[in-house]
């Protein structure tokens, strides 16, 4: 039996030589682009989140001032409360079935509370992101302000810069 002896020629060369451009080439467009050659934006943002029908033991617990920040990782820091928050008396709704509409009145014990808070947020082709972390209005988060936990929903997201 006889064996084959390994050649390698100039086609072996070329076919290599292609397969370790197109390598670098991708790893280009989808590692090194995106983050390496992009200048990064940064504006300052406020957001307004709401908390409702939370219990009102929490009236004064969020200040002006205090830290804001995730609570699934309290080294990201998104900003500071940047005004006293607002309450008012939270609303439980009931329907009348006799007269046929829905009946406001005020819950025991609950309120509404409103928070604004600013921070940095670098701009990106999703939106604004602060230290990683997009907020968006409509979405809720598990928030920290400064010592209480919340969860809280984006009403409202304003560029300032």
């Amino acid at each position: 039996m006889a064996e084959k002896k390994f050649r390698f020629n100039i086609v072996d060369v070329l076919i290599l030589l292609i397969l370790i451009a197109a390598a670098g080439v991708l790893a280009y467009v989808f590692i090194l682009s995106d983050s390496d050659l992009e200048v990064k934006e940064n504006h300052n943002i406020e957001y307004v989140v709401e908390v409702t029908s939370v219990n009102e033991i929490f009236r004064n617990t969020v200040n002006e001032g205090d830290r804001v920040t995730l609570a699934s990782n309290r080294k990201k820091e998104l900003g500071n409360v940047s005004a006293q928050p607002e309450t008012v008396q939270a609303l439980k709704t009931s329907f009348d079935e006799t007269r046929g509409i829905e009946v406001y009145s005020p819950a025991e014990g609950l309120i509404d509370m409103t928070i604004t808070f600013k921070g940095t947020a670098e701009k990106t082709e999703w939106g604004y992101s602060l230290d990683g972390t997009y907020i968006n209005v409509n979405d809720t988060f598990d928030l920290i302000f400064g010592d209480t936990k919340l969860s809280v929903t984006c009403v409202r997201m304003t560029v300032l810069d």
